[in-house]
């Protein structure tokens, strides 16, 4: 439910972790709150913050517009509806209110809207001075509760970098009170963040984003050397479009699907053909992840569809690679392995499919520290292979890969059949 801006939480309703968003007022003419929904990386910009402070901890949010209390109201309700905002929103045309929102949390933190903020570095300064996931190196004061309130009165949203002028003033008239009555207010230096102060700076921003973004932590050196270079460049073509991550996923499905029955007609041809869509269809298959994590529009439904359909082509394209090299030789021998290379591919995935599933639900951009327990997991589910069946393709030696495959994929069904049965953990 939308909250009334002049209605403030009670000391004993605020058990989280609260925040305070400066909102600076628009370059140049622009409207204010244009301004701030403009689109950086395929969302708005201040969805964007606020999607980051979120991810960060932060439960509780106030957004500060200074002289703009309609726009303050515009932003929280656009805000408000979108369903993946879930921690409080409130606004304020009087800041001395704030205080009383940050009187049951640890710290209060004051952001400046003006910045591009990172849900790693929000983690750091929720936990700041409490917790081995602080950052003690943030700028961060102790103030008294009714001090907090007249700082907040001097910094408003167009002087954000008043700041410390403004708690120099306060801590050195401020009498000695006790520490129980203190706040911690932690913030961040601007040289930390990129500064969004001109049209241009939406662009860089942008192009900054998708610079950093995409690649997955357990990523090979042959799919960041030859297939994120290329899913970067769909992604580009497809983050400002109406295509969901999971549409994506289903598209990459489809040409999968298309390049098993290429193989399964025989021929040169229709072998480098579905080699060829199967390259495209892990290159899109590329795109429906990062899109999902530079939008923020992962979900444990679209982990398992994308890793479900990859399995699925996988078993589809080994079995026609047979029954191709069956109709290009007349050899029942291929039958036989297009067969086992299927049946083994899909028994190492039900064995696997927990792990692989998870992995690929909280593999992120970046650091991941069971990486070193999921080896195993991270080459079954990688897609490598791919640029090694196209090669083979153009040099019409498919039969080569289909024996590798039937015999590789049942060691592996093998080797995690035992371990599962002898209770070790296979990853």
């Amino acid at each position: 439910m939308l909250k009334n801006s002049e209605y403030f939480p009670t000391a004993t309703e605020n058990k989280g972790h609260s925040a305070v968003l400066f909102l600076p007022p628009p370059a140049g003419n622009g409207r204010f709150v244009d301004w701030h929904w403009r689109t950086i990386a395929g969302i708005p910009f201040l969805l964007r913050n606020i999607l980051n402070i979120q991810r960060g901890g932060v439960e509780r949010l106030v957004l500060m517009t200074g002289k703009n209390p309609k726009a303050a109201e515009e932003l929280g309700r656009r805000l408000l509806q979108d369903p993946r905002v879930t921690l409080k929103l409130d606004w304020s045309r009087d800041s001395r209110p704030l205080a009383e929102i940050a009187h049951g949390s640890g710290e209060l933190l004051l952001l400046d809207g003006s910045l591009i903020h990172d849900k790693n570095k929000i983690k750091s300064a929720v936990h700041s001075g409490s917790g081995p996931e602080g950052d003690e190196s943030l700028p961060s004061f102790w103030l008294d509760r009714g001090s907090t309130a007249s700082l907040l009165e001097q910094v408003d949203s167009s002087n954000f970098s008043g700041l410390e002028r403004a708690r120099e003033r306060l801590i050195q008239s401020e009498p000695e009170t006790p520490a129980s009555e203190k706040q911690l207010l932690v913030y961040f230096p601007q040289n930390d963040h990129f500064k969004i102060s001109s049209e241009q700076d939406f662009k860089t921003a942008s192009e900054n984003i998708l610079a950093k973004s995409g690649g997955l932590a357990n990523d090979s050196f042959v799919t960041r050397v030859l297939s994120r270079p290329v899913s970067k460049l769909l992604t580009r073509q497809l983050l400002n479009t109406r295509f969901t991550p999971n549409q994506i996923t289903l598209l990459s499905f489809i040409l999968g699907l298309g390049s098993a029955l290429c193989f399964s007609r025989g021929g040169y041809a229709m072998g480098v053909g579905g080699a060829g869509l199967l390259l495209l269809s892990i290159w899109v298959d590329g795109v429906d992840g990062e899109i999902a994590r530079i939008k923020f529009m992962e979900s444990p439904f679209g982990a398992k569809l994308d890793i479900l359909c990859d399995n699925v082509v996988h078993v589809a394209v080994f079995f026609s690679i047979g029954l191709g090299l069956y109709q290009t030789h007349g050899e029942t021998s291929f039958l036989l392995l297009g067969g086992l290379a299927a049946s083994g591919s899909l028994l190492a995935f039900f064995l696997m499919s927990d792990g692989i599933i998870a992995g690929k639900s909280t593999t992120g951009s970046g650091k991941n520290t069971d990486r070193k327990k999921n080896g195993l997991i991270d080459k079954l589910a990688n897609r490598d292979f791919t640029h090694f069946l196209f090669a083979l393709a153009l040099l019409d030696q498919l039969s080569i890969f289909i024996w590798l495959t039937a015999v590789g994929v049942n060691v592996m069904a093998l080797y995690l059949l035992l371990s599962s049965r002898f209770g070790k953990n296979p990853a």
